[in-house]
């Protein structure tokens, strides 16, 4: 079976009756996963745990990961997104929504985990030692994935390997470091107890690829760069992974589980599906277009010569779309494009446009302009919106949401091994494999792209870091990414800028952009849409607020400077 969600949600659905309840979210057993005393004793029961464990990579109503990208310099949300909007405004508080919804739905996660490794010992007799490792080893590596995104979002979290009895319930937070050990302790036995890949219905399950990628990602957030090269190099060592040779498909329906793909969220019709389509969508296809790309988004893509558009010869800021890296129109929907056969135009002039089908165009109403609540920045998100989910399937997408993919291992092992100053060919080749890939070319034709030759340290640094923002934009890794290369008072403070007010031709120059590869429209600010004021506090606003809730609960819990 293609997708491994039909089987996570019919054992969630089975194992309903056994549940307990507790106000304390560190505290409880998990409300999805059973907790009576004669669960766990067969290979059955086992496998309806851990599919109830997998449930908690469904996070949010829609892909997660993607509204976190939207509230950096990225992009915009123009709806509030349960307190999601504040946060990029710099104006979250520890009463913030999505706060609380993260923290519950992590340690829930956490909970079913937890639950299932402390007492899967009774079926130690019923099941083979292959099965019972294998259930230990994706617990685990559920786990450690629940908690990275703890750590990464709150940074000292409480450190729960097994179920609190209730006079454990007040537990104080364990400093990041340490859950980091557990992290990478778990994901080491997951490594090594995992298979490389699955077949049939068990398609999608954590495999020893995942495990490492999570491993190296971890370790590279949290400066462990050693650890990181080795685990990342690991992956690409085991020979089974390979770039999807088309970067804007391997976001579409044509690249689900692609020989890129290591760990995806996936959605079908029937059991859980997306209403992705209707928020990231054009106003000219029935969407909403409430999460869009900034300007500044699309100012990143370098020119075709590999420099920033304020460097190059190629770069006219009249025509800002000609001699672009291909993953801008891969991955924005821009003034001038097609999509879902609709010429897409947002110059406030464009009250008509063009569908295009079978060959055929007609002049119709251009909603991208003539709608109040057409997208504010002028541009919207090709990457994760299909055109063949409209307009029937708007609110109900089964694009799947990848968590990893290959080309982050490459990026890793670069970056690990550029900050150690640990600089070889192999480096060059892991960036040039990601570039080359963007352009459609194998990365030996160095004429075809502008491939990385430097060696450098601090230039190789800013071409990593330029890869990683434009190759995972819209992917839900920009975040942790200003967090530690420390940018973001650059980045996010200030006003947020969309597209031109009038036409392109009306900007005299070119945006420069900084050492963190980030625009700067000095003299010009007034000529491009003011889409949003943002703050960014640097005392404040690198990690979330510790709900407001578990300090009322627990007066063992602290709370993040700021808040």
């Amino acid at each position: 079976m293609k997708y491994l969600s039909r089987y996570l949600i019919f054992g969630f659905v089975l194992i309903l009756g056994f549940t307990t309840s507790c106000n304390d979210e560190l505290n409880q057993s998990p409300l999805d996963a059973p907790a009576n005393t004669n669960f766990f004793s067969n290979k059955d029961e086992l496998t309806m745990a851990i599919n109830g464990a997998y449930t908690g990579l469904w996070w949010g109503g829609d892909p997660m990961p993607i509204y976190l990208d939207n509230i950096t310099d990225l992009g915009f949300l123009r709806s509030g997104y349960n307190g999601m909007k504040s946060v990029g405004q710099g104006a979250a508080t520890s009463e913030t929504g999505e706060f609380q919804s993260t923290w519950d739905h992590m340690y829930s996660s956490i909970s079913k985990c937890n639950n299932l490794l402390e007492n899967m010992s009774r079926a130690k007799d019923n099941v083979s030692d292959d099965f019972f490792t294998r259930i230990q080893a994706e617990a685990r590596f559920l786990r450690a994935f629940y908690y990275f995104w703890l750590t990464e979002l709150y940074g000292d979290v409480p450190l729960l390997t097994k179920v609190p009895k209730a006079d454990e319930a007040k537990v104080a937070r364990t400093p990041q470091n340490e859950v980091v050990n557990q992290i990478i302790k778990d994901l080491d036995f997951a490594a090594q107890n995992l298979p490389n890949s699955w077949s049939g219905s068990d398609v999608g399950r954590a495999t020893k690829g995942a495990a490492l990628t999570l491993k190296a990602r971890t370790a590279l957030l949290n400066g462990r760069y050693d650890v990181a090269a080795t685990a990342a190099k690991s992956v690409m060592d085991m020979g089974i992974y390979s770039l999807y040779p088309n970067y804007e498909e391997l976001f579409q329906y044509p690249g689900v589980r692609s020989s890129e793909v290591i760990l995806d969220a996936p959605y079908q019709k029937g059991v859980r599906t997306t209403g992705l389509p209707i928020k990231e969508g054009t106003r000219n296809v029935g969407a909403w277009s409430t999460i869009v790309p900034s300007q500044f988004m699309v100012d990143t893509y370098e020119a075709t010569d590999g420099k920033q558009i304020d460097e190059s010869s190629l770069y006219d800021p009249q025509h800002p779309f000609e001699n672009r890296d291909p993953r801008l129109d891969a991955s924005i929907i821009r003034p001038g494009s097609i999509f879902a056969g609709y010429v897409f135009y947002t110059h406030p002039d464009s009250t008509m446009t063009w569908y295009v089908q079978d060959g055929q165009k007609k002049r119709v109403t251009n909603q991208d302009v003539t709608n109040p609540y057409a997208t504010y920045t002028g541009y919207c998100w090709r990457k994760y919106n299909s055109p063949q989910d409209f307009p029937q399937n708007i609110q109900s997408s089964e694009l799947n949401f990848i968590y990893m993919r290959y080309a982050e291992d490459l990026l890793t092992y670069a970056e690990a091994k550029i900050e150690q100053g640990n600089i070889d060919q192999s480096v060059l080749d892991a960036i040039n494999k990601v570039r080359a890939r963007a352009y459609g070319v194998d990365p030996s034709q160095t004429n075809q792209y502008p491939a990385v030759t430097t060696m450098n340290q601090d230039q190789l640094r800013k071409e990593v870091r330029y890869e990683r923002t434009v190759e995972f934009a819209n992917e839900g890794l920009r975040l942790f990414d200003i967090r530690r290369w420390k940018i973001g008072k650059d980045v996010m403070d200030g006003t947020l800028v969309g597209r031109p007010k009038g036409a392109y031709t009306t900007v005299p120059n070119t945006p420069d952009i900084d050492e963190n590869g980030h625009p700067h429209y000095d003299g010009m600010m007034d000529l491009f849409r003011s889409v949003e004021q943002r703050s960014f506090d640097p005392k404040r606003d690198y990690l979330w607020a510790i709900p407001q809730k578990e300090l009322d609960v627990n007066d063992k819990m602290s709370q993040n400077p700021g808040y």
